[in-house]
């Protein structure tokens, strides 16, 4: 397969809904190039991500995610810490007041695509652990 020149790999960008900001790194369908969506995003991906049939910018689609919060987190009382592990489908979590286990909690995130996987992670960063 010949390598796509910028002008095409723009056009393809551009009819997905996207702008090419950068392909100067481009040789094949898995090197990074950086693009922006219609609300300003920029974002690093590859021409094989956009190509899928369910790419969609990632800090779009946040905004729309639903996330069922943790209920029944007790009322911070002393140092707090909050530990995750390092999945990103399965994550787990646990609260620890004054060294004493006092919540924790298994989250699944069953989006295909990391990028959307990640995002959802910060968001119940976000969402979870700051307000506490």
């Amino acid at each position: 397969m010949a390598k796509l020149s910028n002008e095409q790999i723009a056009e393809e960008i551009k009819g997905k809904g996207y702008k090419l900001i950068d392909a100067s790194s481009y040789e094949n369908l898995e090197s990074i190039i950086t693009i922006q969506c219609s609300e300003g995003h920029i974002i690093e991906t590859n021409l094989k991500s956009v190509r899928h049939h369910s790419f969609e910018c990632p800090f779009c689609a946040s905004k729309d995610m639903k996330l069922e919060l943790p209920r029944g987190v007790p009322q911070k009382n002393g140092y707090r810490i909050i530990a995750f592990d390092q999945a990103t489908e399965n994550i787990g979590m646990s609260i620890w007041d004054n060294g004493k286990l006092v919540y924790f909690d298994l989250f699944k995130f069953t989006d295909k695509i990391l990028v959307n996987r990640l995002m959802k992670i910060q968001r119940l960063l976000e969402e979870v652990a700051i307000p506490i």
